[in-house]
């Protein structure tokens, strides 16, 4: 008993001094003010904070509210938005007591607009609508197929010819050579409607009138379309051998038999795909019979390239694929691609950085499609527009 005696003034003690420490504590923690997270705040507009206040009790409920809400809102769970450039009140009431923060809402920074890339045929590169339909107002010019001899292939070959309309042994007409890509020929460019093309462009004075010559680009004794070896050497080489047609037959018969005008400046060469390919080999190869040389799509083989199982030493070196310096500055050369083009790939863009690394000015440019009629008409409409022109457009 004497022992329990003593020991219950020790127990006594010992529960009032946690008591006390107790007590303490929570006054202590009463004591703690309750404070807004920032007094003021410098926001941009559009940017936002979130504002809470400090050694709030769980269960106090706080209602937020701004002065003026153009300038900047507040939340009900306190994230401040800048709206405008100005000045606001925050204002956090939680039970009697208000709680301020200041806002200054400023200019945001401007954001930099990225430079539209030149290269963008869809900004830069435009057609108007209904630029390939046929229409009512226009006036079309005639469309002839012929026949030649061709001492290249030692065999009479076919070739059509789109004449301006009111054509007239009068007047004299600059002419436009167009080729036809791998498995096509002479009709190509018919079906791809060159000529509404350029006939809606003579009556909106968009284009020159002018001669539209479209050869069969195949120089070879079996020039048909779609030949079994399409994609085979002896076809590639049978477009590569139609420079020596063209310069000995084609132009000739042309120049013997309708009204032209003579001279590199009246004088253009373009195609689509592998006819792309065959224009710039031959343009750039005779500089000083061309002017205006457009390949649209272009196909591979001006540099040394292994595709489809075949390859080529290429028509060039990457370091002569170059307008001289003679002809550097008056003549139209333009490359374009299309943006998904899964046929000739790449092989554009390295025809136009070989230009751009030998400083040859040169038009180049990207339009949304693949390999396909769209591309190429675009690309004949820009090409048409440029040729022949004193007041052409870059």
């Amino acid at each position: 008993m004497r022992h329990l005696k003593k020991t219950i003034p020790v127990l006594v003690s010992a529960v009032l001094l946690v008591s006390a420490v107790m007590a303490h504590g929570l006054s202590a923690e009463a004591a703690k003010k309750i404070s807004i997270s920032h007094k003021t705040l410098s926001l941009k507009v559009g940017g936002s904070k979130k504002l809470s206040l400090k050694n709030l009790p769980k269960k106090q409920k706080v209602k937020w509210s701004s002065s003026n809400k153009q300038v900047a809102s507040v939340s009900s769970a306190g994230k401040v938005t800048a709206r405008k450039e100005g000045r606001a009140k925050i204002t956090a009431i939680a039970g009697k007591k208000k709680y301020i923060c200041r806002v200054t809402v400023k200019k945001a920074a401007a954001v930099p607009v990225p430079e539209a890339d030149p290269a963008d045929g869809d900004v830069y590169y435009t057609t108007p609508d209904n630029y390939r339909a046929f229409r009512n107002d226009v006036k079309y010019g005639e469309v002839q197929t012929l026949k030649y001899f061709s001492s290249t292939t030692q065999r009479e070959r076919t070739l059509s010819v789109v004449l301006p309309p009111d054509y007239s042994k009068e007047k004299q007409y600059p002419v436009c050579y167009l080729l036809h890509g791998l498995g096509q020929d002479h009709t190509d460019w018919l079906n791809a409607n060159a000529p509404l093309i350029i006939g809606n462009m003579i009556a909106s004075g968009t284009a020159e009138e002018m001669i539209l010559v479209l050869p069969n680009c195949r120089a070879r004794a079996n020039d048909a379309a779609n030949p079994p070896d399409a994609f085979s050497l002896g076809n590639y080489q049978a477009f590569d051998n139609f420079i020596n047609d063209l310069r000995d037959n084609v132009m000739p018969f042309i120049k013997e038999n309708f009204s032209i005008k003579e001279g590199r400046e009246n004088t253009a060469i373009a195609g689509f795909s592998m006819g792309g390919r065959t224009a710039l080999y031959i343009g750039l190869s005779m500089q000083e019979t061309f002017g205006h040389i457009g390949g649209f799509c272009p196909a591979p083989g001006l540099f040394a390239y292994t595709m489809n199982g075949v390859s080529e030493d290429g028509l060039f070196t990457k370091e002569a694929f170059r307008l001289s310096d003679a002809y550097a500055d008056n003549t139209l050369l333009m490359v374009v691609a299309g943006k998904t083009d899964t046929i000739v790939g790449n092989f554009p863009e390295t025809y136009h950085n070989a230009l751009a690394e030998n400083g040859t000015k040169h038009i180049w440019y990207k339009k949304a499609g693949g390999h396909d009629v769209n591309v190429m008409n675009n690309a004949l409409y820009n090409f048409a527009m440029r040729i022949f022109r004193q007041d052409a457009p870059e």
